[in-house]
C-alpha cells in the first residue's frame, strides 16, 4: 500500500493512441505507464461507457511529501498516488464491492504553504451504482475504519458538492446540489465552451459605454477603451489635454500650453508693434513744428500757400524801406550793368511785397 516514488519520468508513449476507454462519453488519461479512464462529474466508468452513479466527494490526508510531479498525471509521482488512492478506497469498501464503481482524484494540494510539507490534501469523489444503499454516514464509517489499519492515509472528512465540481473561483459562484452550477460573478459571462468557469466579460462591457473586454492571467477583464478612463464606476471620456489608456498621457496638455503662451507672446508683439507704429505716425519732428511756427503757413493763406516747399524770406526791408534794391542783380540799375551780363530771357515771376515779407508771383 506505501509504495515509493520514484522520480517523474516522461512516458514512454501516449497509453490512449488506441482509444481502450472506447469512443462514447469517457475520457482516457494516459498515465506513465498505463491509462485510466473517467467520465464527467457525476458519472462512473464501465464496459467502455458512462453511467449515472451516486455521489460522495471528500477530503483525505496523506503522509505523503508535496511535490509539484503531483500535478503531472504522466509523472510517476503522480501514478502511484492514484495506484494507493485506488487500491486504499477498494480496501475500505469491500464490503459493498458491487455497488462501489469508481474512485475520481478531483485535486491534490499542500496542506501546508509550504511547497515541501510533510502532508498532502486530496479532494475526491468516490461512486456508487444509482439508488445505492450506502449514505455520507456509512460511507464514512467505512473510511475511517480503513484508515485505523492505515499508514498511507491519515485522515478523511466529507465535503460538499461544490468543492468537489471545482467551480472557477475567480470568475464563478457555486451553487451547492448534486449537480453543482457555476454562476457568473456580476462582471463575467459564459461562452458556450464555458462549463464551470466565465470566460468572458458581463454583457453591460461594450463599446457603446467605452469599454472593451480583454483577458489577463486567463481572467476576463472589463477596461476602458483608450482616451477614456474609470469615473464613479464608469468609463468616460479623457479631460481635455489627455489621452491614452486611462488617460495618463498629457503631451496634447503640454502642447496646449506651449501654443497659448507663444500665442500670447505674439499678439503681444504685434499689439506694441502696432502701437509703435501709430505714435511714429502722429508725431511731429520738432525741428519741423518750429520751423512752421515761424512762419512758413498761416492759418490765413489758402491752400497753396500751406504747400510751399520753402520758407519765406525774412527782412526788414518792404514798403517802409525806400532804399530798397532788389537782390538779383539782373534788375540791378544801370551802374552796376557794366558787371554783370544783361539778362536774355523773360522771366515769368516777379517779387511781390507783402507785409510779411515777399513771394514770388507769376507775371501773366
Amino acid at each position: 500500500m506505501n509504495a515509493t516514488a520514484s522520480s517523474a519520468t516522461t512516458p514512454a508513449k501516449d497509453w490512449c493512441d488506441s482509444d481502450p476507454c472506447g469512443k462514447k462519453m469517457a475520457k482516457c488519461v494516459s498515465l506513465n505507464s498505463t491509462f485510466t479512464c473517467q467520465c464527467q462529474y457525476g458519472l462512473y466508468y464501465s464496459n467502455e461507457d458512462c453511467h449515472r452513479g451516486e455521489i460522495f466527494p471528500g477530503v483525505i490526508t496523506l503522509n505523503e511529501t508535496y511535490s509539484d510531479s503531483f500535478q503531472i498525471v504522466s509523472s510517476v509521482q503522480y501514478e502511484v498516488l492514484f495506484q494507493n488512492i485506488t487500491a486504499f478506497f477498494k480496501d475500505a469498501f469491500q464490503d459493498v464491492e458491487t455497488e462501489f464503481k469508481q474512485t475520481v482524484i478531483v485535486k491534490i494540494e499542500s496542506v501546508n504553504e509550504a511547497r515541501s510539507s510533510l502532508q498532502m490534501r486530496v479532494t475526491v469523489i468516490n461512486l456508487f451504482v444509482q439508488n445505492s444503499s450506502v449514505t455520507n454516514d456509512t460511507v464514512a464509517s467505512m473510511i475511517n475504519n480503513a484508515i485505523n489499519n492505515s499508514t498511507y492515509v491519515i485522515g478523511y472528512t466529507g465535503t460538499t458538492y461544490c468543492a468537489a465540481f471545482n467551480c472557477d473561483t475567480q470568475t464563478t459562484v457555486c451553487e451547492e446540489k448534486e449537480f453543482p452550477t457555476c454562476e457568473c460573478l456580476s462582471n463575467f459571462s459564459k461562452t458556450e465552451w464555458d462549463d464551470r468557469s466565465c470566460s468572458d466579460c458581463s454583457k453591460d462591457c461594450s463599446a457603446a459605454n467605452g469599454e472593451y473586454c480583454a483577458i489577463e492571467d486567463g481572467v476576463p477583464n472589463c477596461k476602458c477603451m483608450p482616451d477614456f478612463e474609470k469615473k464613479n464606476g464608469k468609463c468616460v471620456s479623457c479631460a481635455v489635454g489627455y489621452s491614452g489608456e486611462n488617460c495618463t498621457n498629457n503631451s496634447e496638455l503640454i502642447l496646449i500650453i506651449v501654443g497659448t503662451v507663444l500665442g500670447v507672446i505674439i499678439l503681444g508683439l504685434v499689439v506694441a508693434l502696432s502701437v509703435v507704429s501709430v505714435r511714429a505716425k502722429y508725431k511731429q519732428d520738432p525741428e519741423k513744428k518750429r520751423l512752421i511756427k515761424s512762419g512758413y503757413s498761416s492759418p490765413n493763406t489758402s491752400d497753396d500757400r500751406k504747400t510751399m516747399m520753402f520758407p519765406r524770406v525774412q527782412t526788414t526791408s518792404g514798403h517802409l524801406n525806400p532804399g530798397y534794391q532788389p537782390n538779383n542783380p539782373y534788375e540791378t540799375s544801370s551802374t552796376n550793368k557794366t558787371r554783370f551780363p544783361e539778362r536774355d530771357y523773360d522771366d515769368m515771376y516777379e517779387i511781390s511785397r507783402e507785409p510779411a515779407g515777399f513771394r514770388m508771383q507769376r507775371r501773366y
